[in-house]
Order: C-alpha cells, then sequence, then structure tokens
C-alpha cells in the first residue's frame, strides 16, 4: 500500500532530516516575508480612518496579496519541491535552492505555469462545485419528500412511528450525504496531485513548453503504468491517521489537565501537559506531510522511468526520427520525456 512513500524513502535515505529542515526554514521564510508585504501595505490603512475608502483600500490590500502570492510566494514553494526531488535524484541541495525559479530565466515559465494552473483550478473548482449541488439536491430530494410524507401521519396511535421513522430517515440521509461528500472530493484530490506534477515536471525540466509539462504530467499520472489508487489510498490512511491522533493527544491531553488540576497546584505542569501532545502532533504531521510529498515525487520519477523506457524502446525499434526536430533541443538538452533522444 505505501509503495510509494517507501520508494521516496529508499532513494531519499539519511535525508529526511535534512529536507524537513529545509522546508521549515523555507516556510518561515516565506511566513515573515508575506506578513512583512502585509503589514507595510496595512499602514496607509490608518490614514483613512473611519471613511469608506477604508474599504476599498482593504479589497486593495487583498489584491495586493494575491498579486504577491503568484508572484513570490508560488515560485518559492516551487523551490520547496526542488528539496524533495534533488534528494531523490541524488543531487547536492542547500537553502539557496529555495530561489531556484528566480535564476537561469526560469521565473518567466513558472509564473506562466502558475497562472495557466491557477485559471484551470478555478474552471475545473466551479465545475466540481456545480456537479456536488446537482447531486446533493437529486440525492436529497426523495429524504426531503419521505421526511414531509411521514410529518403528515397525524393519527395518535402512528406519532411514535412517525418520530422514529423521521429520525431513521433523517440519520439515513445525513451518511449518505457524508459518503458523497467524501466520493466528491476525490476529483479535488487527483487534482492536486496533478497540479503538483505539473510542478515536478518544471523542477525536472524548467526549459520545454509550457503545455509539454501539461502533458507529461498526465502522461506519468494516467499512461505509465502506475498504481495511482496505491497512491490516493495510502496517502488518505496517513491523513487519517493523523487526523485520529491529533483527536487522541486532544483527549489525552485533555484528561491528564484535569487530573494535574485535582492532584497538583502547579501551573509548570499543566503547561507541559499542553505543550507535549502539541509538540508530538507536530512532529506527526510534519512527517506524514513528508511522506505524502515524497510519494507524489517517487510516482513522478518513477512514471517518467516508464516513459523514458519506452520512449527508448521505440527509438531502437526503428522509431520515426523525422519527427525529431532540432527546434526541440533547449540549453539544457531536455525534451518531453515521449521525445528524448538515445
Amino acid at each position: 500500500m505505501f509503495q510509494y512513500q517507501s520508494l521516496f524513502r529508499k532513494n531519499a535515505s539519511n535525508q529526511a532530516g535534512k529536507i524537513i529542515g529545509l522546508t521549515i526554514l523555507a516556510g518561515i521564510f516565506i511566513t515573515i516575508s508575506f506578513f512583512a508585504v502585509f503589514i507595510v501595505t496595512m499602514l496607509p490603512a490608518f490614514a483613512f480612518g473611519d471613511s469608506a475608502w477604508l474599504i476599498l483600500y482593504v479589497f486593495f490590500i487583498f489584491f495586493l496579496l494575491f498579486l504577491f502570492s503568484v508572484f513570490i510566494i508560488y515560485p518559492l514553494s516551487i523551490g520547496v519541491i526542488k528539496f524533495f526531488t534533488s534528494a531523490y535524484t541524488g543531487d547536492s541541495y542547500g537553502f539557496g535552492d529555495l530561489f531556484f525559479v528566480f535564476r537561469e530565466q526560469r521565473y518567466g515559465k513558472a509564473i506562466k505555469l502558475t497562472i495557466l494552473i491557477l485559471i484551470g483550478y478555478i474552471i475545473i473548482s466551479l465545475g466540481l462545485s456545480m456537479l456536488m449541488q446537482l447531486v446533493f439536491t437529486v440525492v436529497n430530494l426523495p429524504f426531503s419528500a419521505l421526511i414531509g410524507g411521514l410529518s403528515y401521519e397525524n393519527s395518535i396511535e402512528t406519532s411514535a412511528a412517525m418520530i422514529t421513522g423521521q429520525v431513521g430517515v433523517f440519520i439515513l440521509m445525513l451518511v449518505v450525504n457524508l459518503l458523497l461528500l467524501l466520493l466528491m472530493y476525490i476529483p479535488y484530490v487527483l487534482l492536486m496531485i496533478y497540479m503538483f506534477l505539473v510542478y515536478l515536471v518544471f523542477v525536472d525540466q524548467p526549459r520545454i513548453p509550457t503545455m509539454d509539462k501539461f502533458s507529461i504530467a498526465f502522461k506519468v499520472m494516467f499512461q505509465a503504468g502506475q498504481s495511482l489508487l496505491k497512491l490516493f489510498f495510502s496517502n488518505v490512511l496517513l491523513l487519517a491517521g493523523v487526523t485520529i491522533m491529533y483527536f487522541v493527544l486532544i483527549i489525552a491531553g485533555a484528561l491528564l489537565i484535569a487530573f494535574l488540576l485535582s492532584a497538583f497546584d502547579s501551573v509548570f505542569l499543566i503547561v507541559l501537559a499542553v505543550v507535549i501532545p502539541t509538540l508530538i502532533f507536530l512532529i506527526l504531521y510534519i512527517y506524514v506531510m513528508y511522506l505524502m510529498v515524497g510519494s507524489i515525487v517517487a510516482y513522478y520519477y518513477n512514471g517518467r522511468k516508464v516513459l523514458d523506457a519506452e520512449a527508448a524502446d521505440r527509438a531502437e525499434h526503428g522509431a520515426d526520427e523525422s519527427m525529431v526536430h532540432e527546434n526541440d533541443f533547449r540549453d539544457d538538452d531536455q525534451r518531453p520525456l515521449n521525445d528524448r533522444d538515445y
């Protein structure tokens, strides 16, 4: 089940501490940068006082922060992905790779890719949202009609049965809606995996045409013979496990605090009872996120290996060399995976 998590751990052996440490440092740097921009943009707001212009300026601030996210935060996030890919491929890396996008003329392509991904995500999300509303309406109409029908039962002899029936139908409706909600979020998860794969293609081959990145990500995800179900369910299980652990630690911490309050009068022990479970959960959560990201990286490179092998096999069996054009070459001699020269 955890094939890709294991594959990443094998290829990035002894790198977990370095990757997690650099990712935390990058997260701190990104967070400080974001709040610094937020504070700077908020300073002029005090000059408006209670004026109606303040509301307009607040919208302007949100727009500026959105632009900052697109043009700075997203490129820096691609640098975080570089930590994982370098560890997997055995390349040297450090904190400077956080600025990977800002070097060697990669920035423009990264922004173009990010804008296309955001537009695609918005369009697909709107479509999925409308579909979800339609499905929930169709499914809930019979339940609503059934509950309404039971409400018209006005006989004294059947009143108890009516109430029991209404409660039963309501519980069944909640269960069905919960299952539907879980099922409808599957496309969102798959969409997030695909978007991540597109960024992985960018990190792997930043200079190939932008649309080729989308094509390669699609091939890796669906056509490279990989087990997408294993990738999906293994990460769902990891996320479910850390969520259960979260609630377990909350309950355990609450019981421990209650015991300490009744048995001791020590603020220090109570603080420890709060801090220790929080640290345990934080460590587990960070490690789970490390495994989840690593599994997608392993999925990509494993799929890329399959596509490269297929391309090599076609070349060996006399593939038409006229399909390979000189203008496909880039400065780094990288091409779309299915068009590489062997």
